[in-house]
């Protein structure tokens, strides 16, 4: 089985002025290297700055969830309950989401957030099989591939863009 895990968490390779990261609190243990899906108790933040507080943005691990909404991406393990960053922007190496119908990924094709901190191609037959995804627009694509690998869990140059 292929551990879709970067023991080294979120490795970003150039930074071109980011990454940009934002602080959240951990609603669950989350893994360096996962995408982290948002929540938060409505009507949190007021009109001012002055109302917001990091604890405003709490996230929790995407497991499953491939094309999810995400809100970033974990840079080191955050343990439940505590603060930790996460990217919005960077160029990070990520692994490909393993399965035959996934195929590889090209430099240049628009990405999603796969299982875990995988990633795999927009147009990707897989999607198919993704209850509600029916409608690729529904998707919202992370950033996009600026190295070529397959999808066997072959790492690959992603430009975060959330």
């Amino acid at each position: 089985m292929v551990d879709f895990r970067n023991p080294n968490g979120a490795v970003c390779i150039v930074d071109g002025g980011v990454p940009r990261t934002i602080t959240i609190k951990a609603r669950a243990d989350i893994s360096g290297g996962y995408w982290v899906n948002g929540s938060s108790a409505a009507g949190v933040v007021g009109s001012g700055a002055d109302t917001y507080v990091a604890s405003d943005i709490e996230g929790y691990p995407v497991a499953t969830q491939i094309g999810s909404e995400v809100i970033g991406l974990a840079i080191k393990n955050i343990a439940s309950g505590t603060y930790g960053a996460i990217a919005t922007r960077g160029m990070f190496l990520l692994p490909g989401l393993s399965g035959t119908k996934i195929g590889s990924i090209f430099a240049g094709n628009p990405l999603l957030a796969g299982s875990a901190g995988t990633v795999l191609p927009l147009g990707s037959s897989t999607l198919i099989s993704v209850p509600g995804a029916a409608a690729k627009a529904d998707m919202y694509p992370v950033g996009r591939a600026f190295s070529t690998g397959g999808a066997d869990g072959e790492f690959v140059i992603v430009s975060l863009n959330l």
